[in-house]
């Protein structure tokens, strides 16, 4: 009677080690806090740490109207965390989105193209970003520029080493222009 109890266990283990899980399918691309926070711009993720520190992020949303981004930092602890307002070239605003700390003047500015143009590295669409980086990964902007024609958004880029990096001419999908 112990050995037919037995075999009856084992097999009954081995049925249910055999059991294969539900496969799941994901209609939209896994995403993190920390993912979203690595994606910001270098001035906002500065301000995020001034201000909350090692606060947990629970979720961030960028607000890409008006002219320029303005992104909101959900903290998980919101009792201690309200959301955070920043523009993106770090400046702290409040819920209406008036100006409450203005961006200190940091190093990365250097990097992120000057705003005589009227356009900063922060506020380009990320397949722009990503093509300046392909095409020149180590050069330094100088300045970048918006050129709107009838049906298409384009953005002229130069460096501030014409001899070694000539200028760029890319659409607003990331495509370059030749």
């Amino acid at each position: 009677m112990k050995t037919h109890a037995l075999w009856f266990i084992a097999v009954v283990v081995a049925l249910c080690g055999c059991a294969e899980p539900p496969l799941m399918s994901y209609t939209q691309p896994l995403t993190s806090p920390g993912g979203d926070f690595s994606k910001l711009p270098p001035a906002v993720q500065n301000s995020v740490r001034a201000e909350a520190g090692m606060a947990e992020i629970e979720k961030v949303i960028r607000n890409p109207d008006g002219p320029t981004a303005v992104y909101e930092i959900r903290f998980r602890n919101q009792a201690v965390y309200p959301p955070l307002y920043l523009a993106s070239d770090g400046s702290v605003l409040t819920s209406n989105l008036t100006v409450a700390v203005g961006a200190s003047a940091d190093a990365i500015e250097v990097s992120t193209g000057s705003e005589v143009g009227g356009v900063k590295m922060d506020d380009l669409p990320s397949n722009v970003i990503l093509t300046i980086r392909h095409q020149a990964p180590t050069a330094e902007v100088d300045a970048i520029s918006r050129v709107n024609s009838a049906s298409q958004v384009f953005y002229g880029v130069t460096f501030k080493d014409p001899a070694r990096h000539r200028a760029l001419m890319i659409r607003d999908d990331g495509h370059l222009m030749q």
